[in-house]
């Protein structure tokens, strides 16, 4: 169970991972925060710094990196049906938004990475799944 000071600093996560409107949280400002993402490439989860354009507050919004356990079959399952139903799937550990990666495959075979950038948890998976397919 999380706090509420938790909750809101994962809704702040996500908005900044989906490129959202975010505003300041200090009482009476409420000004427009710009956002700049400062992981690298590599990185498992993500690290923004967030600089409000009224106040000059600035934030560091992270993940919270949590690998184990790792995604179980019913859970890429119902990713991968989400990914295909067009709708956006969610970690279920954590409900931030999945990323799905499409990987290179020298035999025209779909394959991707499917990435949390909030837990860091992350799987790789042909396309579509072979449960998929029956």
């Amino acid at each position: 169970m999380r706090s509420e000071q938790e909750r809101e600093t994962h809704q702040r996560f996500v908005r900044a991972l989906q490129h959202e409107h975010l505003t300041c949280p200090n009482p009476g400002c409420g000004g427009a925060i710009h956002s700049r993402d400062l992981s690298q490439q590599t990185d498992k989860i993500k690290t923004y710094e967030t600089a409000c354009e009224r106040c000059g507050q600035k934030e560091r919004i992270a993940g919270n990196e949590q690998a184990m356990p790792p995604w179980d079959n019913a859970s890429l399952e119902l990713m991968a049906d989400e990914h295909l139903m067009h709708q956006q799937p969610v970690c279920p550990f954590d409900d931030t938004p999945v990323v799905f990666i499409s990987l290179p495959n020298p035999r025209r075979r779909a394959r991707y990475r499917l990435c949390c950038f909030y837990c860091g948890r992350q799987t790789e998976m042909d396309w579509p799944p072979a449960e998929s397919k029956r």
